[in-house]
């Protein structure tokens, strides 16, 4: 009886450390242009010990500044951008900027790309709003990511005044594009 006893118990700790295999530590989003934009990118999300890490690189326009949300919708169409679908916003916030009191959980900034096009947005997610697993409010797993073609003015309700959406990426587990 004592071998059932133990070899149950082993069984249990089994489970537990297969289940504990299923956490993701990174997630990410190959962005790809929309109407010939010349836009693409990619967003790498990573946990870390402070919190999620977003890593935002992209090539585009040379010497611009362009926005950078996180829509609720699950696809890029790659025609407009519309089944992105609006800001992500689980907290159902005002529209504002990363790090602000009240800002959707999608609001990530403004990234500038320099004279050769190419920029990065660096965003810690300090306060636990975005979570890399599936099964969780804060998941960012299934939702896109948008370049808008002009500057997030932070206050214009709901969108920032960003501008038409010229590059999109679906989150998840490797690259999804097209």
């Amino acid at each position: 009886m004592g071998n059932k006893t133990f070899n149950r118990g082993v069984f249990v700790v089994l489970i537990a450390a297969s289940s504990c295999g299923e956490k993701k530590d990174t997630v990410s989003a190959k962005i790809m242009e929309i109407t010939n934009s010349g836009t693409s990118g990619r967003a790498i999300f990573k946990n870390t010990k402070k919190g999620v890490k977003l890593t935002l690189t992209l090539v585009g326009k040379k010497n611009t500044r362009v926005a950078a949300h996180i829509h609720g919708g699950n696809e890029c169409d790659y025609t407009d951008g519309s089944t992105a679908l609006g800001h992500w916003n689980p907290t159902d916030e005002v529209h504002g900027y990363w790090g602000v009191e009240k800002h959707h959980s999608g609001d990530l900034g403004n990234i500038y790309l320099n004279s050769s096009g190419n920029g990065e947005l660096v965003v810690l997610d300090k306060k636990k709003r975005w979570s890399l697993e599936k099964a969780t409010k804060e998941s960012l797993v299934g939702k896109t990511i948008i370049i808008h073609s002009g500057y997030d003015d932070g206050k214009t309700q709901p969108t920032g005044n960003a501008g038409s959406r010229i590059g999109c990426g679906k989150i998840g587990n490797g690259d999804i594009g097209k």
